[in-house]
């Protein structure tokens, strides 16, 4: 057999030490925000600077002990846990490592949903639903251009309906709700599924699961590269537990690691940046271990990669509350950067449909601020009063919109930014905020040498009640005219990557010479590239429902294809 390194060394494996166990509910509950992406753990441990394709290889593995399973899972993420409970059930041994200390660690988690077609919660909702698989294929097609693999996008929504009563038998409860964001399936139709059990309660029902399903969980261990036998199948992987170097020998391999969020070198070769942060704060112990593994046997990866982003505001790399859920201790200075003010580049330039970011945080308005990020958000005095006395509702309401209109607004109700001079204050403090009594003086700060000019253009369309560069609607245009005047420094922040691995409608990844599958070798959830596609999708819990779909039918893929040998 030969065991092949990693390509790089990325970010080293920093994780976080938590009491496994009994303690992962308590730990889980302490750990901080929600999400909507399937699986992006955090640390709390700084990551090393990632090297580049220029270091020099490592060492081959030296295993100092060898364990055996017939399935061995990288992750337990949404994507993981579904394929170990599906590979489990179907009668082969089922071995998960995990590089974070305890549940706390996966997004998988936190999520608030996944969104499943012809499940028994739309059925038995008021009025039923008329969502099809051919509503939400057809709509995700359109939407993504043909991008990801057709066949393997239809199989999922297919068998969302069983992902989700899986979940239920492990003990989730789900109640069906549109979103607050305007989406293309909401009434009648539905397809998002909020889950109603809390944090902690989801980590005790996945013990227990795991105990009487007899599946092998580690925590603590990151996986090191593949082992690979002559004909290239895949028949293990190399791990490192603490100071223990384990290789597991398997007869399949499911990748269920994350994504990259959390190495920037990949953010760079991917997404073209290095600013995009962990929306759960600290850096994301997803460093693409999967990805890489896997490229480094030949796999093919996919031409699209993204992000699943965070839809309540900015973030800074020097900031110590970033934009986080809403039900948590953020700096609300951050809010500029999706309230639909004023936003610009860094050369002073607008470059967006400010609404977009407001209406649309986590599809149409987040390709943009990626490519620019940093970006800038720029408001007046008259703003900053207005959010700290009015909130966005009334400000936006008394401008025109309404809820026929503005479908997000009810979102804003009641919510006033009272400790905005505050926030703004610290945020001067940590170098990320800037207040001036000139617009000269904003630009003169952050080197936005176009901004008095892209003011001036600005302030004209707003009495003019008309966009003429970007058509933003009328409510959203604010002037920027009465001193002091604010500029706010932003850094996109993620649930979690997607992008990678090219697989086939089994979830089998794709060799890159040939374009046939690698025997033995499965991935899932945000590692698997042909799920996804940038900007992220326009349906609320869509990436943790592909993360829990693509771990359905991959645990009983690789499950079958191990009985087979």
């Amino acid at each position: 057999m030969h065991s092949t390194p990693l390509p790089s060394n990325p970010n080293g494996l920093s994780r976080r030490s938590f009491v496994a166990g009994a303690a992962s509910a308590a730990a889980l509950a302490a750990a901080g925000a929600g999400a909507l992406a399937g699986c992006s753990p955090r640390s709390t441990e700084q990551q090393t600077a990632p090297t580049g394709d220029s270091a020099a290889q490592p060492a081959a593995f030296q295993a100092d002990e060898t364990r055996r399973a017939d399935v061995v899972i990288v992750g337990a993420g949404a994507s993981g846990l579904m394929a170990a409970l599906m590979a489990s059930q179907s009668g082969v041994k089922v071995t998960v490592i995990e590089k974070g200390g305890d549940f706390s660690a996966p997004n998988g988690m936190y999520v608030s949903g996944p969104f499943a077609v012809g499940t028994d919660v739309l059925q038995s909702k008021e009025g039923g639903t008329t969502l099809t698989v051919d509503d939400a294929f057809h709509h995700v097609m359109e939407y993504s251009h043909w991008t990801p693999n057709p066949a393997l996008i239809r199989r999922c929504l297919e068998e969302s309906k069983n992902a989700v009563a899986q979940l239920q038998q492990v003990g989730y409860t789900f109640e069906e709700k549109n979103f607050r964001f305007e989406t293309p399936f909401i009434g009648e139709k539905g397809g998002f599924h909020y889950i109603t059990k809390t944090n902690a309660e989801r980590v005790e029902m996945w013990e227990r699961v795991l105990a009487d399903q007899d599946i092998d969980l580690q925590f603590k261990t990151s996986a090191e590269s593949l082992v690979t036998d002559e004909a290239g199948a895949v028949t293990g992987v190399n791990c490192t537990a603490g100071k223990t170097k384990v290789t597991y020998q398997a007869k399949a391999v499911i990748l269920a690691s994350g994504g990259f969020l959390g190495n920037r070198d990949l953010q760079q070769r991917f997404l073209g940046t290095r600013k995009l942060n962990a929306a759960r704060g600290d850096e994301s112990i997803c460093t693409g271990d999967g990805i890489l593994a896997a490229e480094a046997v030949g796999a093919a990866l996919t031409k699209t990669f993204g992000y699943c982003p965070c839809e309540y505001g900015g973030t800074h790399a020097g900031a110590k509350r970033p934009a986080m859920q809403d039900k948590f201790d953020q700096n609300t200075a951050f809010k500029f950067g999706l309230y639909g003010c004023m936003l610009i580049d860094a050369e002073g330039n607008r470059f967006i449909n400010e609404g977009l970011l407001c209406d649309y945080p986590m599809s149409y308005g987040s390709e943009q601020i990626l490519v620019n990020s940093p970006w800038y958000a720029v408001v007046d005095q008259a703003y900053v009063d207005a959010m700290k006395t009015q909130g966005l509702y009334e400000y936006t309401t008394a401008k025109g919109a309404n809820e026929k209109n503005w479908f997000i607004g009810n979102y804003f109700k009641g919510r006033v930014l009272e400790n905005l001079d505050a926030d703004i204050q610290e945020g001067i403090e940590e170098g990320w905020c800037f207040k001036a009594d000139t617009v000269e003086e904003l630009a003169a700060h952050f080197g936005l040498k176009g901004l008095p000019a892209s003011v001036e253009r600005y302030n004209d369309f707003c009495a003019a009640g008309a966009d003429d560069d970007f058509n933003a609607s009328p409510w959203y245009l604010s002037p920027v005219a009465i001193p002091p005047f604010y500029v706010t420094e932003n850094e996109p922040s993620a649930w979690s990557t997607f992008g990678g691995l090219r697989t086939d409608v089994n979830c089998n990844v794709v060799r890159a010479a040939d374009q046939q599958p690698i025997p033995g070798l499965y991935a899932v959830g945000t590692d698997a590239g042909s799920l996804f596609y940038s900007p992220y999708y326009d349906i609320p819990g869509f990436c943790y429902g592909l993360c829990i779909d693509s771990g359905y039918i991959a645990g009983i893929e690789a499950a079958a294809y191990a009985q087979a040998k």
